[in-house]
């Protein structure tokens, strides 16, 4: 496996930097770095087209900028990469991990992506080389594809497969006294009488609600990072008599920020929103979200929530909770969690067809407003 160190002082020789992302648990060695060394500059963007837009922005400072991304969020750069990078001729290179890479097993929303990606790029006409993990071979690699984008003064890309990166070490996290997400998703569903409908996020937040309990009433959300909240807005829109509650992460709010805005205007009554904040994106290997720096609860305000509070223990989130419950809407509630999660955590046993059917037969059941 190459390493991560060696990889980020070969890009320092070749005037690569600075450096915009998303995180992702494949590229975790790189950016844990990038986020222990403040000698580089890295920026942990909201959303990938966030990152391409700073990117062009050290560009026109006569930068090389890299940007990481899985390749889940490739998606999401696809404007940018087209109507800003290319149409500019901005070059950088761009890092992206290879989730869904065939003949490997992978979650469901990783499948059909990590099948196109290569050919998303190559339609794209977008030079792309892979790590292969030999540190002689990477090296040239790497050197070909900087030519490459120096040449043609444009996008270059790098796949990363999974275990081409060696792991960072970095320092041991002190152990922290915040509440406990799963815990927090448990008092959550006490507070509940039975017939809320619940979303839940991507991530280890659906494997969280899935383990503390799995109920027709849940829908667990997998990929689609930051469409929780507009998912739950639509169904309290469609369903105005059913409480809907949605769990979300700061990683996934902050993505789709505008979401709240959305919702405020709207404001529809039979809607509460939780935001488990662990200040991390938790499942991709802990990387720092930018909620500690702000108040979420107050852009929530601002956007037109009926109420917005953030708590810290588990009295003040369920007493939030039972007041969210009997008054009318949007509610906006922040619990500040610890990150982490346990080691043996399930994923939920049904496909995503069969999660949909199900949670669609129980709004039947359950009496249709």
């Amino acid at each position: 496996m190459t390493d991560a160190t060696k990889l980020l002082n070969l890009f320092d020789d070749l005037g690569l930097g600075p450096y915009a992302g998303v995180p992702c648990s494949i590229l975790n060695p790189l950016i844990s770095s990038l986020e222990q060394d403040k000698s580089r500059i890295y920026v942990n963007a909201a959303s990938e087209g966030e990152a391409m837009g700073v990117a062009a922005g050290w560009n026109l400072s006569g930068r090389q900028p890299v940007i990481l991304m899985q390749n889940s969020g490739l998606g999401n750069a696809v404007n940018p990469l087209t109507s800003l990078q290319l149409i500019y001729r901005f070059p950088c290179l761009l890092i992206i991990s290879w989730r869904g890479e065939p003949g490997r097993p992978d979650a469901p929303q990783h499948r059909l992506m990590g099948q196109k990606t290569p050919a998303l790029l190559a339609l794209l006409e977008t030079p792309t080389e892979y790590l292969t993990g030999d540190w002689p071979t990477d090296r040239e690699v790497i050197g070909r594809l900087h030519r490459q984008m120096v040449d043609l003064t444009s996008p270059v890309a790098l796949i990363v497969p999974r275990g081409a990166l060696t792991a960072a070490a970095g320092k041991e996290k002190p152990p922290s006294r915040r509440l406990a997400r799963q815990e927090a998703i448990g008092i959550i569903l006490g507070a509940l009488s039975g017939g809320e409908a619940v979303v839940s996020t991507t991530g280890k937040i659906s494997r969280e609600l899935y383990t503390t309990s799995d109920r027709e009433g849940n829908f667990y959300m997998v990929g689609s990072m930051g469409c929780a909240s507009a998912i739950g807005l639509g169904l309290a829109l469609a369903q105005p008599e059913r409480p809907v509650v949605v769990l979300d992460g700061d990683g996934a709010c902050l993505m789709k920020l505008g979401n709240l805005a959305t919702i405020g205007h709207h404001r529809p009554r039979n809607f509460i929103h939780v935001v488990l904040d662990n200040e991390a994106y938790d499942s991709t290997g802990g990387q720092a979200t930018t909620s500690a720096s702000i108040s979420l609860a107050s852009v929530a305000q601002a956007a037109g929530y009926s109420t917005s509070q953030e708590v810290r223990d588990p009295q003040a989130l369920a007493g939030q909770l039972r007041q969210a419950l009997a008054q009318p809407g949007p509610h906006f509630i922040v619990a500040k969690v610890a990150p982490g999660a346990a080691a043996d955590l399930q994923r939920p046993h049904l496909t995503p067809p069969e999660i949909k059917e199900r949670f669609m037969t129980f709004l039947w059941q359950a009496g249709k407003p």
